[in-house]
């Protein structure tokens, strides 16, 4: 538990100090609460530069290339995650906890936002899933997971519109995806699932991703009482995705297809 502690510590103070002189490219765009390439930028490469390093003096490389293949995964559980973005979005319209535009709207900005998204889900996956697993322990209990976790949402919390109920959703989304990664030992299944819950809520559905608006097909309107819409930051500020990714981690976590945890 202290070295993953140390090693988040440290990750954190030298992913910020490599970030100075891209700040100055991404300042422009900071009070818009936009995802734009200036601050995907900003943010991608310091992480880059960070994981390249770690790679290099571990000597990951080969651990990278078989991370890629996955060796096992519940076909429920295939079905179940890809299919979560959109049981939350249904449920809110059910409870009237959003308003829907029925116009829709196509730009090809969304590409962009496609390719961008999933390289920012592989390097965080890498970051915060690839990297522990192989560092510090193939013996990885739930304390240890939402430790990691927490990190995860540590890097978070300058984005716009932060919420405590976004925080705990952002921690209890690195616990979702480090059940999934460590169930199926496959980096790049889990990238792919991260990549379309970003991808889903934010290119297709309309919701803010973190706080941050992007171009998107649909849009809709949060209602208050925002504690339950999520408001401003999106699905993710909201207490019905908090019950769903709690519920899922718990429903993954209960399949036992993993040689990894410590039951």
């Amino acid at each position: 538990m202290k070295q993953i502690f140390n090693f988040y510590i440290k990750a954190f103070l030298q992913i910020s100090f490599i970030s100075i002189p891209f700040i100055f490219l991404a300042f422009p765009d900071l009070n818009k609460n936009e995802f734009t390439y200036k601050i995907w930028i900003s943010s991608f490469f310091p992480q880059l530069v960070f994981i390249l390093y770690v790679i290099k003096k571990n000597k990951l490389y080969s651990s990278l290339k078989i991370a890629f293949f996955y060796k096992s995964f519940h076909f429920r559980a295939y079905i179940f995650t890809f299919l979560l973005p959109f049981i939350i979005y249904f449920s809110l319209i059910g409870l009237r906890l959003i308003k829907i535009n029925t116009f829709f709207r196509w730009d090809n900005d969304i590409f962009f936002y496609f390719i961008t998204i999933f390289f920012s889900a592989l390097l965080e996956e890498v970051l915060f899933r690839f990297i522990p697993y192989n560092l510090f322990s193939t013996d990885f209990t739930i304390k240890k997971i939402l430790l990691i976790s927490s990190f995860f949402s540590v890097f978070h919390i300058f984005n716009p519109n932060i919420t405590i109920i976004g925080i705990v959703n952002i921690i209890l989304a690195g616990v979702f995806f480090s059940i999934i990664y460590l169930k199926s030992n496959s980096l790049f299944l889990v990238t792919a699932i991260h990549a379309f819950w970003n991808f889903t809520i934010g290119c297709i559905l309309g919701s803010n991703i973190s706080g941050m608006k992007i171009t998107s097909i649909l849009t809709y309107f949060p209602q208050e009482p925002f504690v339950w819409s999520g408001g401003e930051f999106g699905f993710e500020g909201s207490i019905i995705t908090t019950i769903f990714f709690l519920s899922s981690s718990v429903f993954l976590y209960n399949l036992r297809t993993s040689r990894i945890f410590n039951y």
